[in-house]
């Protein structure tokens, strides 16, 4: 029994919210402490875990860091190797850029062919032909570079690429390694040159191959493959080769008087008086003289300008005056010199690249070349031109002992009658004898016209290239004559006869077969017209040439694109006498051509003139494309300096058609002593070369 008051011995198991008493069983009590341990466990658990992903997270991060490092590596490892890549390129096409400015490719003028170097060795270099005994490398001993030469091997030459040099455009060189800067890098080069022989009518045998081709009368072209080697570097050793191949030609050959802006063999006027150039003077392409130049002030000169004298003229204000250097200079200040344009302030301008005291160069002794060519004759053949060459290949001259005047087409006597029949083979040119009143050129559709007027003598002739003939109209055909080896009672021809072939001059050897020579023994009294897109033409008189209109090419050139190298060019050669702008000629007078008077074997003071250019109105100027060669310096007209205009004649307009700097001349045009080397039919100057990665050493 409980007393009031007294405590229950027994402890209690919980009491309710609100004071109420709870009981627990000791089953209710075992199971709590199971849970409150499971509790723990799972705690534990959880905690394990987090730290096993920790670890984990940690080694990914870890694994992260070490493949970016070594990503890192190889791409600092690929960048280093394409920077040797680069540079081993950068070096290759340096290389090549080196070759082209070596063979004269790119830029153009860049190299010469040493004077030394004459025909006879020329020749011996084609060896007749014969691929096994030719020497194609030869004239790598010959090329002046900045007026350099090197000394090549006659084998198969390897050059060093070296662009340390300090000449601007000769960065090749015998022997050594070079090392060149390149970027970040370094690389060293070589370009070797290989014999490359192809086939042609002018190897031994026909046909076969050989290096070096016979094109004309001292003219040849060679052909060469080359091989560029570039190794390429970035510290501290990574290396890489590329290697570049091709093939190219060059064509070397006697120069032309075309290659001239302007020449003079005296720079006087044909009366004897000085010819100054002024500061309204201005030359693009190359000027020489074998006298002596006066220069007025500013003159100015794109190309090289050369005297054979070793002085020069100034006008020094007036008070003239002759120094043995190419500027007058007084105090310190310009007072007359030739300049590079355009610079407008004369003290600051780039001077003309003149050279005082350079070699000789002889005029032609006579036109006898290109009247042999007319008539089919051998252009290496020197000498006077006979009757009995002349007769020879004018079937109704056949055994006759002089040339009466007329107009000739040199044919062959195909039906042996002594008639030039319709099917005749064209032995030449177009040959006249005595003075024509005109020469008229003209375009046809696709064919090139000719019309020759002496006396009542008309004669047409058209040029069909592309069906390789030639239709000549005359109404002056001579009757085939009779006796001796002519059968008697031949009767005359028709007024129109159809000819194989083209009037290109020397039809049996190689040469241009878009060539037409016309010579006329006597003078071209009035000559005008437009020469068709596709003629090579050469007009040559043993005497004068008067322009009395307009003479154009069909396609003219552009003369600041490299790139424009439309076919036609003509040159006008009056061998004996002047070339003269008569006064029926138009105002802003157009004349596309090269023009060349006169001969060193002629008494005459030959130049290219304008008759009567002191007197009357202004004509406005005489627009040439193309260039001047003349034994004295012509007059055009007189200048007002006063009113700052052209007061008689006409001015001076004049561009140097620059085709003549990249290998074109008229056909059989007069040639100077002096061997060029020009681009060949396989360019080396824009054709992407053969790409190829190889291992280096």
């Amino acid at each position: 029994m409980r007393r009031s008051g007294e405590g229950d011995p027994r402890p209690h198991q919980g009491t309710r919210e609100g004071g109420t008493s709870v009981s627990r069983s000791p089953n209710t009590r075992q199971r709590v402490l199971v849970c409150a341990g499971a509790r723990h466990g799972e705690q534990g658990l959880a905690m394990m875990a987090l730290l096993a992903m920790v670890l984990v997270l940690t080694t990914l991060a870890a694994l992260v860091l070490y493949l970016t490092g070594k990503e890192t590596a190889l791409a600092a490892v690929r960048l280093t190797g394409a920077q040797s890549l680069y540079a081993a390129e950068g070096g290759a096409y340096a290389a090549r850029s080196a070759l082209m400015a070596y063979v004269n490719a790119y830029p153009l003028g860049s190299s010469t062919v040493d004077p030394s170097l004459g025909d006879a060795q020329a020749s011996g270099w084609y060896a007749g032909g014969t691929n096994s005994i030719q020497t194609p490398f030869a004239l790598f001993n010959y090329l002046v570079t900045d007026g350099q030469r090197l000394s090549a091997s006659t084998t198969s030459p390897t050059f060093q690429v070296n662009w340390g040099l300090s000449w601007p455009h000769l960065k090749l060189q015998i022997g050594g390694a070079p090392v060149n800067p390149m970027g970040g890098g370094q690389y060293t080069a070589s370009v070797q040159i290989l014999a490359n022989p192809q086939a042609d009518a002018s190897c031994s045998p026909a046909g076969s191959l050989c290096a070096v081709h016979k094109l004309g009368p001292s003219w040849y072209e060679i052909f060469y493959k080359y091989i560029v080697t570039s190794d390429g570097q970035v510290p501290p050793k990574f290396r890489r080769r590329v290697v570049l191949t091709g093939n190219f030609s060059v064509q070397l050959r006697l120069q032309s008087f075309s290659m001239y802006a302007l020449f003079t063999d005296v720079h006087n006027s044909p009366t004897g008086g000085p010819v100054w150039f002024s500061s309204t003077t201005n030359f693009s392409g190359p000027v020489h003289t074998n006298g002596e130049f006066r220069f007025a002030q500013f003159p100015t000169f794109t190309n090289k300008l050369d005297s054979a004298s070793g002085k020069a003229w100034f006008y020094n204000n007036g008070a003239n005056i002759e120094l043995s250097t190419p500027e007058n200079v007084v105090g310190g200040t310009r007072v007359d010199a030739p300049l590079v344009p355009p610079d407008p302030n004369p003290q600051a301008a780039t001077p003309a690249n003149f050279t005082l005291g350079s070699a000789t160069v002889p005029m032609p002794a006579n036109s006898f070349n290109q009247q042999g060519v007319a008539v089919g004759r051998n252009p290496t053949d020197p000498s006077a031109v006979t009757t009995a060459q002349i007769t020879s290949v004018i079937p109704e001259l056949k055994n006759a002992s002089s040339v009466p005047n007329g107009i000739y087409v040199p044919v062959a006597d195909k039906n042996g009658v002594c008639r030039s029949d319709s099917g005749a083979a064209m032995m030449g040119g177009v040959y006249v004898q005595g003075t024509v009143d005109s020469l008229t050129m003209s375009v046809s559709g696709s064919t090139a016209v000719y019309t020759l007027v002496q006396g009542a003598t008309q004669t047409t002739v058209t040029v069909d290239r592309a069906n390789n003939n030639t239709t000549v109209s005359s109404n002056g055909w001579l009757p085939p004559p009779s006796g001796g080896t002519c059968p008697s009672g031949t009767p005359p021809g028709g007024p129109i006869r159809t000819f194989v072939g083209v009037p290109k001059g020397w039809q049996s050897g190689p040469g241009n077969d878009n060539a037409a020579v016309i010579y006329v023994n006597g003078n071209i009294n009035a000559l005008s017209g437009t020469l068709q897109q596709n003629e090579q033409a050469s007009i040559v008189s043993a005497g004068s040439i008067g322009i009395t209109g307009n003479v154009l090419y069909q396609t003219p050139p552009n003369p600041a694109d490299p790139n424009s190298n439309p076919i036609n060019v003509l040159g006008l050669y009056a061998a004996g006498g002047d070339i003269q702008i008569m006064p029926t000629a138009p105002n802003n007078l157009i004349i596309d051509a090269i023009l060349m008077a006169g001969s060193s074997g002629s008494a005459y003071n030959s130049s290219v003139n304008v008759q009567n250019w002191n007197t009357g109105s202004p004509r406005g100027n005489v627009n040439l494309l193309g260039g001047l060669i003349e034994k004295y310096y012509g007059t055009f007209g007189t200048y007002n300096s006063t009113l700052g205009q052209q007061a008689t004649g006409y001015g001076r307009a004049f561009t140097f058609d620059t085709r003549m700097s990249r290998g074109f001349t008229p056909p059989f045009f007069p040639t100077t002593n002096v061997f060029m080397v020009t681009g060949g039919s396989q360019s080396l100057a824009g054709v992407r070369p053969v790409w190829r990665e190889a291992t280096p050493p």
